[in-house]
């Protein structure tokens, strides 16, 4: 197995992407948990990849940013109220206070320093506004697990650091977000499908109960 930045990682995951693993069903239900309704709502999706989560929200305003310019490519969406941007979620291309919203999935972990994506999103926030972030559990990595996709007959890994929920917490803080609530996704029956899907029906029993995704939901401070 190949470890490869989150660049190039994405680069070559970006033509498969679009099909649904258990982490990604999983984080798609925690965070539809955490996120408050969107409704005429301004909607920010920092590390979007394919822009798919930004259709159908009901958001008045839904801007999606990426750094693979391949990602938002296979997204192609044809939504004239959607609109994407290749930019790096520590350096984003927005006024200040632009957003209600904001949803920060999967991506975090990407970075070796959470506390540049903390601060720069509380700039683009709305005082009040809303922050879900995703990440990759804690527990999942401790247990072996990686983030990781096939092309072809290999298996890549992408790039990961670690930021468990204290270091998170007191630096979101830090940078004016208070925590408002926090849940975590775990392998159970709802997963089974993509584990027998993959051939891997075996390891279901041996995975379950597990924690693979940490969701924290968060408030800008006013």
């Amino acid at each position: 197995m190949t470890v490869l930045s989150a660049r190039e990682g994405y680069r070559l995951w970006a033509p498969s992407y679009a099909d649904e693993t258990a982490i990604s069903f999983l984080e798609s239900e925690l965070a539809a948990a955490l996120t408050p309704p969107l409704e005429g709502r301004r909607l920010l999706d920092a590390g979007c990849g394919t822009g798919r989560r930004l259709r159908g929200t009901g958001a008045a305003l839904a801007i999606g940013v990426d750094l693979s310019p391949e990602m938002l490519a296979c997204g192609a969406l044809d939504d004239t109220r959607l609109e994407t941007v290749v930019a790096d979620v520590r350096d984003l291309p927005l006024p200040d206070r632009a957003f209600d919203v904001i949803w920060c999935r999967l991506m975090i972990g990407h970075l070796p320093d959470c506390a540049p994506v903390y601060a720069e999103l509380a700039r683009v926030a709305e005082a009040g506004a809303r922050l879900v972030v995703t990440d990759f559990h804690p527990a999942a990595w401790a247990a072996g697990h990686r983030r990781s996709f096939r092309r072809g007959d290999q298996v890549h890994e992408i790039e990961h650091y670690v930021h468990d929920f204290d270091r998170q917490v007191a630096t979101a803080e830090t940078a004016g977000w208070r925590l408002r609530k926090s849940e975590s996704a775990a392998i159970g029956p709802s997963a089974r499908p993509f584990y027998e899907k993959a051939g891997r029906a075996v390891l279901y029993a041996e995975h379950e109960g597990l924690p693979v995704v940490l969701g924290l939901a968060f408030e800008r401070e006013g």
